[in-house]
């Protein structure tokens, strides 16, 4: 199919197979095909570890084309789940390939994996393969189309998710990028942590509305200079659980974790925090990596009540309370990275 559509950057295709003549032959039945005005373009992997390195390197590769077998490392199914999950690729259309058909996965298989077709090696002619691709570009384009409406919706909550965190958070300018660096710093530990891309994401955007239950404190005490009185310290510590009433009322997965992290952002790992006096893995990690991160920034940056302090004594300060106040495995991970946690931070005063 070709139409007059400008041919600008071709479509991708990822051939993932341990065989080189499979790559030689596939190549050779579509190096002539034109899509939507685009050529086709062909990125090759001889192994699982590869191809996840050749998807990280192209953001834009429309289809996958997977042996299902491979000699050199784990299987194109363990491949898939990789794409899917760790990867969080859902726009790519996968196919599964298998030389020998009585391999091919069930079509219970294919549905948990979320793999788009299979077919024998043996089985697909050339004009088989071309008709293949076409229909994988196709849905490719209209998910593609759908992924900008949705990323356009996205974006604009995103805003408003920061613009609620920074209301809450100082009802000023002072301090309003406070929010956004504690989202992305946290974000970027949960990835060191093993969470994958789509956790992370949630928890940027979570860790966004922390303090979001400090709309409900009077702004005398919110914006108070100088030490709080017992009292007010104790008025204060109640927008944890505003923050959890307010955000726990939906069932959509943001605002779930948001609700938590707001809750328990201020428990301490040895159990001597606010307001249930929770402990160790009795807190979400998610919210003990918000906990560290909002002390750091706390003590990084001017407020109503304190001066800034000099990094190398928040650093001391994190390493002193590692056990105690933060989980030793987030503050380690802190220190590990903290040339990247500085840039976030310094890029976004």
């Amino acid at each position: 199919m070709t139409t007059n559509t400008p041919n600008i950057e071709p479509w991708k295709i990822l051939i993932v197979d341990d065989d080189e003549d499979v790559h030689e032959i596939t190549e050779m039945a579509l190096k002539r095909l034109v899509y939507e005005g685009r050529n086709i373009s062909f990125i090759n992997a001889y192994s699982s570890e590869e191809a996840v390195e050749k998807l990280i390197e192209n953001d834009d590769i429309a289809v996958a084309l997977v042996d299902v077998v491979m000699e050199t490392d784990s299987s194109g199914l363990e491949l898939v789940k990789i794409i899917r999950e760790e990867l969080d690729k859902s726009n790519i259309r996968i196919v599964i390939r298998t030389g020998n058909p009585g391999l091919a996965p069930e079509e219970s298989v294919t549905l948990n994996y979320d793999i788009n077709d299979y077919r024998g090696k043996t089985d697909l002619t050339a004009q088989g393969l071309r008709t293949m691709i076409i229909t994988a570009l196709r849905a490719y384009g209209a998910l593609v189309t759908i992924h900008n409406l949705k990323q356009e919706i996205d974006d604009t909550q995103k805003e408003l998710i920061y613009a609620l965190g920074e209301i809450a958070e100082t009802r000023s300018t002072d301090n309003g990028y406070h929010v956004k660096r504690v989202g992305s710093i946290a974000a970027l530990l949960a990835r060191k942590l093993g969470f994958t891309e789509k956790q992370a994401r949630l928890i940027n955007l979570a860790a966004s509305m922390h303090d979001v239950g400090k709309l409900a404190v009077d702004d005398k005490i919110l914006n108070k200079p100088g030490k709080l009185t017992d009292e007010e310290f104790e008025k204060i510590k109640e927008h944890s659980r505003y923050g959890y009433e307010l955000l726990n009322r939906s069932k959509r997965e943001l605002l779930n974790e948001a609700a938590i992290i707001a809750y328990e952002h201020h428990e301490n790992y040895d159990g001597s925090g606010y307001p249930r006096g929770l402990k160790s893995d009795t807190i979400k990690m998610s919210s003990r990596i918000v906990a560290l991160v909002d002390v750091f920034d706390a003590l990084a940056t001017k407020r109503v009540y304190k001066e800034k302090w000099e990094m190398d004594d928040i650093i001391k300060f994190i390493k002193e309370q590692r056990g105690l106040k933060f989980d030793p495995v987030v503050v380690d991970a802190f220190l590990e990275n903290i040339e990247e946690i500085k840039q976030i931070f310094f890029s976004n005063i």
